[in-house]
Protein backbone atom coordinates (compact mmCIF):
# COMPACT_ATOMS: atom_id res chain seq x y z
CA UNK A 1 0.00 0.00 0.00
CA UNK A 2 1.50 3.13 -0.90
CA UNK A 3 1.83 5.70 1.58
CA UNK A 4 2.87 8.79 -1.05
CA UNK A 5 1.75 9.07 -4.57
CA UNK A 6 1.28 11.36 -7.42
CA UNK A 7 -1.93 12.23 -9.34
CA UNK A 8 -1.56 12.75 -12.91
CA UNK A 9 -5.02 14.61 -14.78
CA UNK A 10 -5.97 13.71 -18.02
CA UNK A 11 -8.42 15.91 -18.12
CA UNK A 12 -6.08 19.20 -17.26
CA UNK A 13 -3.40 17.91 -19.45
CA UNK A 14 -5.78 17.64 -22.64
CA UNK A 15 -7.20 20.98 -21.91
CA UNK A 16 -3.79 22.75 -21.58
CA UNK A 17 -2.49 20.72 -25.15
CA UNK A 18 -6.01 22.23 -26.11
CA UNK A 19 -5.62 26.00 -24.88
CA UNK A 20 -1.77 25.49 -26.78
CA UNK A 21 -3.03 24.22 -29.85
CA UNK A 22 -5.42 27.65 -30.16
CA UNK A 23 -2.04 30.02 -30.40
CA UNK A 24 -1.07 28.11 -33.48
CA UNK A 25 -2.32 27.55 -36.97
CA UNK A 26 -3.13 24.53 -38.32
CA UNK A 27 -0.38 24.82 -40.36
CA UNK A 28 2.09 24.33 -37.35
CA UNK A 29 3.41 21.32 -35.69
CA UNK A 30 3.03 20.40 -31.84
CA UNK A 31 6.63 19.27 -30.88
CA UNK A 32 5.48 18.22 -26.76
CA UNK A 33 8.28 18.05 -24.92
CA UNK A 34 8.59 15.38 -22.37
CA UNK A 35 11.87 15.37 -21.15
CA UNK A 36 13.02 14.86 -17.70
CA UNK A 37 10.55 12.23 -17.14
CA UNK A 38 7.56 14.42 -18.32
CA UNK A 39 8.58 17.42 -16.04
CA UNK A 40 8.13 15.01 -13.25
CA UNK A 41 4.91 13.48 -13.77
CA UNK A 42 5.74 10.32 -15.64
CA UNK A 43 7.08 9.77 -18.99
CA UNK A 44 5.06 6.76 -19.74
CA UNK A 45 1.93 7.83 -18.55
CA UNK A 46 2.20 11.45 -20.27
CA UNK A 47 3.18 10.00 -23.32
CA UNK A 48 0.55 7.58 -23.32
CA UNK A 49 -1.70 10.68 -23.12
CA UNK A 50 -1.25 12.82 -25.32
CA UNK A 51 0.54 11.08 -28.19
CA UNK A 52 -2.51 11.04 -30.63
CA UNK A 53 -2.92 15.31 -29.91
CA UNK A 54 0.59 16.37 -30.98
CA UNK A 55 2.64 15.41 -33.67
CA UNK A 56 5.93 14.74 -31.96
CA UNK A 57 7.30 13.42 -28.79
CA UNK A 58 10.41 14.73 -27.75
CA UNK A 59 12.84 14.35 -24.95
CA UNK A 60 16.56 15.52 -23.68
CA UNK A 61 17.96 11.73 -23.37
CA UNK A 62 17.93 8.98 -26.01
CA UNK A 63 17.13 6.27 -23.64
CA UNK A 64 13.63 7.48 -22.72
CA UNK A 65 13.09 7.54 -26.42
CA UNK A 66 14.54 3.78 -26.54
CA UNK A 67 11.99 3.39 -23.71
CA UNK A 68 9.10 4.72 -25.36
CA UNK A 69 9.50 2.97 -28.55
CA UNK A 70 9.59 -0.55 -26.16
CA UNK A 71 5.97 0.67 -25.17
CA UNK A 72 4.81 0.66 -28.82
CA UNK A 73 4.51 4.69 -28.48
CA UNK A 74 4.43 4.71 -32.22
CA UNK A 75 4.92 9.07 -32.69
CA UNK A 76 7.41 10.69 -34.22
CA UNK A 77 9.72 10.69 -31.89
CA UNK A 78 12.89 13.70 -31.58
CA UNK A 79 16.59 13.23 -28.81
CA UNK A 80 16.67 16.87 -28.19
CA UNK A 81 19.93 16.38 -26.47
CA UNK A 82 23.41 15.09 -27.61
CA UNK A 83 23.69 11.41 -29.40
CA UNK A 84 26.86 9.69 -30.24
CA UNK A 85 27.81 7.57 -32.82
CA UNK A 86 26.88 4.01 -30.96
CA UNK A 87 23.74 5.25 -31.18
CA UNK A 88 22.76 5.93 -34.42
CA UNK A 89 22.01 2.91 -36.03
CA UNK A 90 19.92 2.50 -32.38
CA UNK A 91 18.23 5.77 -34.27
CA UNK A 92 17.10 4.44 -37.41
CA UNK A 93 16.18 1.12 -36.54
CA UNK A 94 13.79 2.53 -33.74
CA UNK A 95 12.89 5.59 -35.91
CA UNK A 96 13.89 8.38 -33.76
CA UNK A 97 14.85 11.69 -35.35
CA UNK A 98 18.26 13.39 -33.67
CA UNK A 99 19.33 16.44 -32.54
CA UNK A 100 23.20 17.14 -34.31
CA UNK A 101 25.00 20.24 -33.06
CA UNK A 102 28.61 19.10 -33.28
CA UNK A 103 30.88 18.31 -36.21
CA UNK A 104 32.02 14.89 -34.69
CA UNK A 105 28.43 13.53 -35.34
CA UNK A 106 27.72 15.20 -38.77
CA UNK A 107 30.85 13.56 -40.12
CA UNK A 108 29.40 10.04 -37.75
CA UNK A 109 26.19 10.39 -39.65
CA UNK A 110 28.01 10.51 -43.08
CA UNK A 111 29.94 7.42 -42.74
CA UNK A 112 27.00 5.08 -41.47
CA UNK A 113 25.81 2.71 -43.94
CA UNK A 114 21.60 1.59 -43.45
CA UNK A 115 18.66 0.84 -46.00
CA UNK A 116 16.81 3.46 -44.10
CA UNK A 117 18.11 7.24 -44.20
CA UNK A 118 19.38 8.67 -40.88
CA UNK A 119 17.01 11.75 -39.68
CA UNK A 120 18.35 14.62 -38.34
CA UNK A 121 17.39 18.34 -36.42
CA UNK A 122 20.49 20.54 -36.76
CA UNK A 123 20.48 22.96 -33.88
CA UNK A 124 22.17 25.87 -33.87
CA UNK A 125 23.24 28.19 -31.07
CA UNK A 126 21.82 31.34 -31.74
CA UNK A 127 22.63 33.54 -28.66
CA UNK A 128 22.21 31.13 -25.54
CA UNK A 129 25.47 30.60 -25.11
CA UNK A 130 24.41 26.29 -24.70
CA UNK A 131 24.43 23.84 -27.11
CA UNK A 132 24.31 24.11 -31.45
CA UNK A 133 26.64 25.55 -33.94
CA UNK A 134 27.55 28.93 -34.21
CA UNK A 135 26.93 31.17 -36.71
CA UNK A 136 30.63 31.19 -37.75
CA UNK A 137 30.49 27.00 -38.26
CA UNK A 138 27.89 27.76 -40.95
CA UNK A 139 30.01 27.63 -43.78
CA UNK A 140 31.04 24.17 -42.51
CA UNK A 141 27.69 22.87 -41.76
CA UNK A 142 26.88 23.82 -45.37
CA UNK A 143 29.72 22.31 -47.41
CA UNK A 144 29.01 18.83 -45.30
CA UNK A 145 25.19 18.80 -46.36
CA UNK A 146 26.16 19.32 -49.94
CA UNK A 147 28.63 15.86 -50.06
CA UNK A 148 26.66 13.68 -52.20
CA UNK A 149 27.87 10.87 -49.21
CA UNK A 150 26.20 12.96 -46.67
CA UNK A 151 23.00 12.86 -48.48
CA UNK A 152 22.75 9.70 -49.73
CA UNK A 153 22.74 8.57 -45.95
CA UNK A 154 20.75 11.12 -44.18
CA UNK A 155 17.77 13.53 -44.21
CA UNK A 156 18.16 16.52 -42.66
CA UNK A 157 14.36 16.71 -41.38
CA UNK A 158 14.60 19.77 -38.83
CA UNK A 159 16.94 23.08 -37.97
CA UNK A 160 16.37 24.47 -34.70
CA UNK A 161 17.66 26.88 -31.67
CA UNK A 162 16.38 27.53 -28.50
CA UNK A 163 15.58 31.18 -27.15
CA UNK A 164 17.54 32.78 -24.10
CA UNK A 165 14.65 35.21 -23.00
CA UNK A 166 11.32 34.85 -24.76
CA UNK A 167 9.51 34.76 -21.62
CA UNK A 168 10.51 38.56 -20.81
CA UNK A 169 9.14 41.55 -22.15
CA UNK A 170 12.24 43.41 -21.54
CA UNK A 171 14.57 41.13 -23.91
CA UNK A 172 12.24 41.28 -26.88
CA UNK A 173 14.54 42.77 -28.63
CA UNK A 174 17.32 39.64 -28.04
CA UNK A 175 14.32 37.08 -29.00
CA UNK A 176 14.14 39.02 -32.42
CA UNK A 177 17.89 38.68 -32.83
CA UNK A 178 17.98 35.31 -32.58
CA UNK A 179 14.82 34.85 -34.43
CA UNK A 180 16.84 36.83 -37.43
CA UNK A 181 20.33 34.27 -37.03
CA UNK A 182 17.89 31.27 -36.89
CA UNK A 183 16.34 32.83 -40.50
CA UNK A 184 19.86 33.54 -42.02
CA UNK A 185 20.36 29.70 -41.49
CA UNK A 186 17.17 29.00 -42.77
CA UNK A 187 17.97 30.89 -46.03
CA UNK A 188 21.28 29.34 -46.16
CA UNK A 189 19.72 25.89 -46.21
CA UNK A 190 16.87 26.34 -48.39
CA UNK A 191 19.78 28.09 -50.80
CA UNK A 192 21.42 24.40 -51.14
CA UNK A 193 17.38 23.26 -51.60
CA UNK A 194 16.97 22.09 -48.17
CA UNK A 195 13.38 23.03 -46.52
CA UNK A 196 13.87 21.28 -42.92
CA UNK A 197 10.82 22.06 -40.34
CA UNK A 198 12.31 24.86 -38.43
CA UNK A 199 11.19 25.32 -34.92
CA UNK A 200 12.12 27.79 -32.31
CA UNK A 201 9.07 28.60 -30.00
CA UNK A 202 8.83 26.75 -26.66
CA UNK A 203 6.05 27.44 -24.32
CA UNK A 204 6.59 31.37 -23.64
CA UNK A 205 7.36 32.13 -27.24
CA UNK A 206 4.37 30.26 -28.03
CA UNK A 207 1.99 31.52 -25.81
CA UNK A 208 3.20 34.58 -26.67
CA UNK A 209 2.92 34.03 -30.42
CA UNK A 210 6.50 34.99 -30.68
CA UNK A 211 8.58 33.58 -34.34
CA UNK A 212 5.42 31.48 -35.39
CA UNK A 213 6.55 32.06 -38.47
CA UNK A 214 8.51 29.21 -38.17
CA UNK A 215 7.52 25.37 -39.16
CA UNK A 216 6.36 24.25 -35.33
CA UNK A 217 6.51 24.82 -31.61
CA UNK A 218 8.34 22.89 -29.34
CA UNK A 219 6.26 22.91 -26.02
CA UNK A 220 6.83 21.50 -22.98
CA UNK A 221 6.29 23.73 -19.80
CA UNK A 222 2.63 24.75 -20.30
CA UNK A 223 1.52 21.38 -21.66
CA UNK A 224 1.83 20.92 -17.61
CA UNK A 225 0.07 24.02 -16.77
CA UNK A 226 2.81 26.16 -15.66
CA UNK A 227 3.45 29.90 -16.63
CA UNK A 228 7.17 30.65 -17.93
CA UNK A 229 6.42 34.14 -16.19
CA UNK A 230 4.04 36.79 -15.35
CA UNK A 231 4.61 38.35 -18.49
CA UNK A 232 3.57 35.31 -20.20
CA UNK A 233 0.92 35.40 -17.75
CA UNK A 234 -0.51 38.73 -18.73
CA UNK A 235 -0.04 38.63 -22.12
CA UNK A 236 -1.60 34.84 -22.96
CA UNK A 237 -5.45 34.18 -23.28
CA UNK A 238 -4.86 30.72 -22.38
CA UNK A 239 -6.45 28.74 -19.61
CA UNK A 240 -3.96 26.52 -18.03
CA UNK A 241 -4.39 24.04 -15.54
CA UNK A 242 -2.21 22.31 -13.05
CA UNK A 243 -1.84 18.47 -13.83
CA UNK A 244 0.23 17.33 -10.90
CA UNK A 245 -1.01 16.42 -7.41
CA UNK A 246 0.63 15.20 -4.66
CA UNK A 247 -0.87 13.10 -1.89
CA UNK A 248 0.67 11.49 1.39
CA UNK A 249 -1.07 9.97 4.57
CA UNK A 250 -0.04 10.74 8.15
CA UNK A 251 2.02 7.87 9.74
CA UNK A 252 2.27 8.94 13.09
CA UNK A 253 0.18 11.11 14.98
CA UNK A 254 1.60 12.54 18.54
CA UNK A 255 0.82 14.80 21.49
CA UNK A 256 3.70 16.96 22.61
CA UNK A 257 4.31 19.86 25.15
CA UNK A 258 5.27 23.15 24.92
CA UNK A 259 9.10 23.53 24.46
CA UNK A 260 9.41 20.08 22.65
CA UNK A 261 12.13 20.44 19.64
CA UNK A 262 11.02 19.61 16.39
CA UNK A 263 14.02 18.14 13.72
CA UNK A 264 17.29 18.00 13.45
CA UNK A 265 19.07 21.20 15.11
CA UNK A 266 16.38 21.83 16.72
CA UNK A 267 15.16 24.37 14.28
CA UNK A 268 11.44 24.53 15.63
CA UNK A 269 10.41 24.48 19.27
CA UNK A 270 6.40 24.66 20.07
CA UNK A 271 5.20 27.55 21.82
CA UNK A 272 2.22 25.41 23.02
CA UNK A 273 1.20 21.78 23.46
CA UNK A 274 0.68 20.38 19.90
CA UNK A 275 -0.76 17.97 17.62
CA UNK A 276 2.30 16.71 15.64
CA UNK A 277 1.95 14.36 12.18
CA UNK A 278 4.65 12.93 10.58
CA UNK A 279 4.02 12.44 6.69
CA UNK A 280 6.75 9.89 4.99
CA UNK A 281 7.89 11.84 2.52
CA UNK A 282 11.52 14.26 2.22
CA UNK A 283 13.95 15.85 0.08
CA UNK A 284 14.56 12.33 -1.24
CA UNK A 285 11.15 12.42 -2.58
CA UNK A 286 11.24 16.00 -4.11
CA UNK A 287 10.57 18.04 -0.82
CA UNK A 288 13.59 20.61 -0.83
CA UNK A 289 15.64 21.23 2.36
CA UNK A 290 15.16 25.00 1.83
CA UNK A 291 12.18 25.14 2.18
CA UNK A 292 12.05 24.17 5.86
CA UNK A 293 9.82 25.46 8.44
CA UNK A 294 8.17 27.80 5.27
CA UNK A 295 5.71 25.49 3.28
CA UNK A 296 2.28 24.28 3.97
CA UNK A 297 0.07 21.60 3.33
CA UNK A 298 -3.61 20.80 3.54
CA UNK A 299 -5.62 18.50 5.43
CA UNK A 300 -9.31 18.56 4.96
CA UNK A 301 -9.22 21.45 3.07
CA UNK A 302 -7.61 23.21 6.10
CA UNK A 303 -3.77 24.33 5.40
CA UNK A 304 -1.33 23.38 7.88
CA UNK A 305 2.62 24.37 8.58
CA UNK A 306 5.36 22.27 7.78
CA UNK A 307 7.72 22.41 11.23
CA UNK A 308 11.22 21.77 11.23
CA UNK A 309 13.91 21.04 9.48
CA UNK A 310 12.84 18.59 6.15
CA UNK A 311 14.59 15.15 6.66
CA UNK A 312 15.53 12.64 3.93
CA UNK A 313 11.94 10.24 3.92
CA UNK A 314 10.36 12.77 6.46
CA UNK A 315 8.33 15.77 7.34
CA UNK A 316 6.51 17.05 10.57
CA UNK A 317 3.12 19.22 10.32
CA UNK A 318 1.38 20.66 12.93
CA UNK A 319 -2.25 19.78 12.75
CA UNK A 320 -3.40 21.21 16.41
CA UNK A 321 -6.00 23.41 14.80
CA UNK A 322 -7.31 20.47 12.44
CA UNK A 323 -10.34 18.51 14.19
CA UNK A 324 -10.75 14.88 14.45
CA UNK A 325 -7.68 14.11 12.58
CA UNK A 326 -6.35 10.36 12.84
CA UNK A 327 -2.90 8.23 11.37
CA UNK A 328 -4.04 7.31 7.71
CA UNK A 329 -5.63 10.67 6.95
CA UNK A 330 -4.65 11.68 3.60
CA UNK A 331 -2.92 15.15 3.38
CA UNK A 332 -2.31 17.31 -0.10
CA UNK A 333 1.33 18.38 -0.13
CA UNK A 334 0.32 20.52 -3.54
CA UNK A 335 -2.80 20.22 -5.24
CA UNK A 336 -6.84 20.86 -4.43
CA UNK A 337 -8.00 19.13 -0.97
CA UNK A 338 -12.26 20.27 -0.89
CA UNK A 339 -12.20 24.10 -2.03
CA UNK A 340 -8.54 25.02 -1.21
CA UNK A 341 -5.12 24.49 -3.12
CA UNK A 342 -1.46 24.29 -3.15
CA UNK A 343 -0.03 25.32 -6.18
CA UNK A 344 3.51 23.88 -6.90
CA UNK A 345 4.34 27.78 -7.57
CA UNK A 346 3.73 28.12 -3.99
CA UNK A 347 6.62 25.32 -3.47
CA UNK A 348 8.42 27.63 -6.01
CA UNK A 349 8.45 30.83 -3.89
CA UNK A 350 8.78 28.69 -0.15
CA UNK A 351 11.93 27.14 -2.08
CA UNK A 352 13.67 30.18 -3.74
CA UNK A 353 13.20 28.34 -7.22
CA UNK A 354 11.05 27.81 -10.54
CA UNK A 355 7.98 25.71 -10.50
CA UNK A 356 9.55 23.17 -13.12
CA UNK A 357 12.44 22.65 -11.15
CA UNK A 358 10.11 21.43 -7.67
CA UNK A 359 8.41 19.25 -10.46
CA UNK A 360 11.43 18.15 -12.21
CA UNK A 361 13.23 16.99 -9.30
CA UNK A 362 9.68 14.52 -7.93
CA UNK A 363 11.83 11.27 -7.36
CA UNK A 364 11.04 8.60 -10.41
CA UNK A 365 10.00 6.15 -7.53
CA UNK A 366 7.31 7.55 -6.69
CA UNK A 367 3.75 5.79 -7.47
CA UNK A 368 1.95 7.74 -10.52
CA UNK A 369 -1.64 7.14 -11.15
CA UNK A 370 -3.47 8.64 -14.00
CA UNK A 371 -6.85 10.44 -12.28
CA UNK A 372 -10.09 11.79 -14.66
Amino acid sequence: MHQTWLEISKSALLSNISEIRKNLSSDKKFIAVVKSNAYGHGLLEVASIIQNKVDYLASYHFEDLLLLRKKRIKKQLLCLGRVFSNQIKLAIDNQIEITVSTFDILQAAKRIRSKEKLKIHICIDSGLGRDGFLESDLPEVIELLKDKNFQKNVEVVGLYAHFASSDLINFDYYTKSQIEILQLWQESFSDIGLKPMVHASASAATLRKKALNFDAARVGLSIYGFWPSNDVKKQSSAKLKPVLSWRAKIVELKEMKAGSPISYNCTHVLKKDSKIAVLPIGYFDGIPRISSGKSFVLINGKKVPQIGRVTMNLIMIDVTEVKDVKQGDIVTIFGFDRKSQIKIDDWANWSQTSNYEISARLNSFLSRKVVR
